[in-house]
């Protein structure tokens, strides 16, 4: 595991440096060549999220409760990566826009396993935090809800109000994601203060780490869409799409390389 920390670290810096320095690496006759680059690595990104997690849903056994939480996470994953597919052929092949356009579909429809993955978690866990910890998970969460509520709500309409009918669609859609993230969050959230002193806490972090990391990118995605309008290759909420997805797949190494080790251990 420390090796793939290592790799995956380099791979992060290495997109990082794609993504500022992007007009290095493409001129601009190749705006094709950059957004397939982008589409094919966030594509691979979360395909490997999808496995990796489905595959640890198979080493406790699908058929267990633990295995069905990591089972519909992976499902969850799985419509991300279907949703990136879809976006990107839209992008890339058509003149029809990716937004909001059927990717969105899918897009949202995995929030449903994956909210229910963890609910289903928690219940398991039978989780009962000190109350010390709800207030303080409790500050958060609002504090998170009010950045989200004036960043993507409020901001959005006074630009733009009152908004025009063909745009609506767009505005709600693009709202709907902080809100279901946010949900994702609280939900990772609870389960890590239950999880952090075990030997599974690490793989949690990760997770909890990839879900904020793509709220805060569906808030800047937002932001573009609705406030400046003009999107390009390499925007900084498509490397934290991508770098959100990366915290996802190691986590669910880290918990492979557990389970793994367990069973060499029996």
């Amino acid at each position: 595991m420390k090796i793939s920390y290592i790799i995956n670290a380099i791979f992060i810096i290495a997109m990082s440096i794609v993504w500022t320095f992007n007009e290095f690496f493409f001129s601009e006759s190749m705006t094709f060549e950059a957004n397939m680059f982008q589409s094919i690595i966030i594509i691979i990104a979360a395909a490997l999220g999808a496995i990796f997690l489905i595959h640890v849903a198979l080493l406790y056994k699908i058929s267990t409760s633990i295995g069905k939480v990591w089972l519909l996470l992976g499902l969850g994953m799985m419509g991300w990566c279907i949703g990136d597919i879809i976006y990107a052929y839209y992008e890339n092949y058509t003149e029809v826009a990716p937004f909001p356009s059927i990717a969105d579909l899918f897009y949202l429809l995995a929030y449903i396993p994956l909210s229910w993955g963890l609910i289903l978690q928690m219940r398991l866990l039978q989780i009962k935090l000190p109350l010390g910890e709800k207030i303080i998970i409790a500050i958060i969460f609002i504090i998170v809800c009010i950045i989200v509520a004036v960043f993507v709500i409020v901001i959005p309409i006074q630009e733009e109000y009152p908004i025009p009918e063909d745009e609506l669609i767009g505005y709600l859609v693009s709202a709907l994601y902080p809100i279901v993230d946010l949900i994702l969050l609280l939900c990772v959230i609870i389960v890590f203060a239950k999880f952090r002193k075990g030997k599974i806490h690490v793989a949690w972090i990760l997770l909890l780490m990839g879900i904020l990391m793509t709220l805060i990118a569906d808030i800047l995605f937002n932001w573009v869409e609705s406030i400046v309008e003009e999107t390009a290759t390499f925007e900084l909420y498509d490397l934290l799409f991508l770098i959100g997805y990366v915290f996802i797949y190691i986590g669910a190494l880290a918990v492979i390389n557990i389970m793994t080790k367990t069973f060499e251990a029996s």
